[in-house]
């Protein structure tokens, strides 16, 4: 009986001693060390129409927030930023039909989020967000 327990508690350490070691470490995948520093562009662009007072806020180099009032389109801003796990970037935007506006947020170069909003009527506004959050 001794002989049997022992066997099996053998053979429950040795599959449990495999599960663990055989799982992926995160480490080693360099997209996943943190702090990292990263190129982020944000881009904004008539998707249609003639959109007007145009109003955007993006997350800064510093990770606070910058606005702008009155942007003429297309609008494109480039910042380098050191970021950690869970950390984000936002842009939102505002503006007044007819018309839309396409926004986007670039991640060293890749396309990460994309949204459009529009209104039908010049005196109707649209207002949307786009957001990136590192895992």
């Amino acid at each position: 009986m001794k002989t049997k327990l022992f066997l099996f508690s053998a053979l429950v350490a040795t599959m449990m001693f495999t599960l663990v070691s055989c799982k992926k470490d995160k480490a080693n995948d360099p997209t996943k060390v943190y702090p990292k520093n990263v190129s982020i562009e944000y881009k904004c662009t008539v998707a249609s129409g003639t959109p007007s007072g145009l109003s955007i806020i993006y997350s800064n180099e510093s990770g606070g927030s910058s606005t702008l009032t009155n942007v003429v389109l297309p609008f494109s801003k480039k910042i380098n930023r050191t970021v950690n796990a869970n950390d984000d970037v936002t842009m939102g935007f505002t503006g007044v039909g007819p018309g839309g506006v396409k926004g986007e947020i670039y991640v060293d170069g890749k396309l990460v989020d994309s949204k459009t909003a529009s209104s039908n009527s010049s005196s109707n506004s649209f207002t949307e967000t786009v957001l990136y959050v590192w895992q």
